[in-house]
C-alpha cells in the first residue's frame, strides 16, 4: 500500500464529495488537512480543463458528533470517453470504501434539456445511463434515491443560506452520454424524453457505488442549456459562478439526506 492510500485509510472520512468541472474550490482551502495527486494514488487522472486531480482530506462545514466531519474531496474526475476501463474508473469509490466512507455526494457541471433550471441544480434521483447499453436496447435507469429523499434534498438546496442568492432545485433525472462531443439539438429533443439534465460523468460512479452498496447522491448543476454551448471553457467558467451558492447549502443538503450527520 502506498503512503497516500495509508494516509486516506489513517483519515477514515465520513462522507466523500466528488467534484466536476470548475467545482474543485467549493469549501475554503483553509479546511485542508492533507492534499494527494491522484497519481500518489494510482488514481486514473483526467487531462480536461477545471479538474484538479487531487484528493483533499478537509474538516467540512457539515457538523457530525458534535464536531465537523471529515470530508474526502476528490477535485475532478476521469472520463469514459478519455479511454479508461471500467476497473479503473471505479478504483477512486473502491479506495474510498476501503477507507470506510458510506456516503458519496458528486456534483456534476450538466447541460440542462427542457425544463431544466439553467443556473440551478437538479438532485437527481434517477440516472439513464447510455454509456453502456447497445444503441438498440433500451436505456438502463438506476435509481439513486427515492421520490421523498429526493425532495428533501432538493429542498434543503432551494433553502435561502444566508447569503442572498437564491439557488433554484429541483428533480430530474440524468442522462449519461459517452461524449466528448456536445449535443445536438436533435439528440437533444431525444434525450429530453428520457431526462431533465445531459452530461458525459457520474455514471461509472454510480455503477461502482451500487456494487459497493454505497449511498450515492448525485447533483447536477446546469451550466448551459444543452446543445447550445460547445465550449469547455465556458462551462468551467458557468461552474465557477455556482460555486459560492452551491457551498453554502452542500451542508443543509448532506443532512438532508444523511440526518446523522446533523
Amino acid at each position: 500500500m502506498s503512503a497516500a492510500a495509508t494516509t486516506l485509510r489513517q483519515w477514515a472520512p465520513n462522507v466523500a464529495i466528488v467534484a466536476g468541472s470548475g467545482f474543485s474550490d467549493m469549501f475554503s482551502t483553509a479546511n485542508i488537512q492533507e492534499e494527494l495527486a491522484y497519481a500518489e494514488l494510482g488514481w486514473p487522472q483526467t487531462a480536461v480543463p477545471g479538474h484538479a486531480n487531487s484528493l483533499r482530506l478537509m474538516r467540512g462545514p457539515i457538523k457530525a458528533d458534535g464536531g465537523t466531519i471529515r470530508l474526502a474531496v476528490a477535485c475532478g474526475r476521469p472520463h469514459y470517453y478519455e479511454g479508461w476501463s471500467e476497473q479503473e474508473l471505479a478504483r477512486p469509490l473502491h479506495d474510498l470504501a476501503a477507507a470506510g466512507v458510506r456516503r458519496v455526494l458528486a456534483v456534476n457541471a450538466c447541460g440542462g434539456l427542457r425544463g431544466a433550471p439553467l443556473g440551478g441544480v437538479v438532485v437527481c434521483d434517477t440516472i439513464v445511463d447510455l454509456q453502456h447499453a447497445p444503441r438498440e436496447a433500451a436505456p438502463e435507469r438506476r435509481r439513486l434515491m427515492s421520490a421523498a429523499q429526493a425532495q428533501s434534498v432538493a429542498a434543503a438546496l432551494a433553502a435561502s443560506a444566508g447569503d442572498g442568492k437564491p439557488l433554484t432545485s429541483t428533480v430530474g433525472a440524468y442522462v449519461a452520454v459517452s461524449g466528448p462531443q456536445y449535443e445536438t439539438p436533435a439528440e437533444c429533443e431525444w434525450l429530453s424524453s428520457h431526462g431533465l439534465v445531459v452530461g458525459m460523468s457520474g455514471a461509472p460512479e454510480a455503477r461502482a457505488a451500487q456494487r459497493l452498496t454505497l449511498d450515492y447522491i448525485l447533483l447536477g448543476a446546469v451550466v448551459n442549456e444543452a446543445a447550445v454551448i460547445d465550449s469547455h471553457p465556458d462551462v468551467v467558467v458557468a461552474s465557477n459562478r455556482l460555486t459560492t451558492r452551491l457551498a453554502a447549502r452542500l451542508a443543509a443538503a448532506v443532512t438532508a439526506r444523511w440526518p446523522e450527520l446533523g
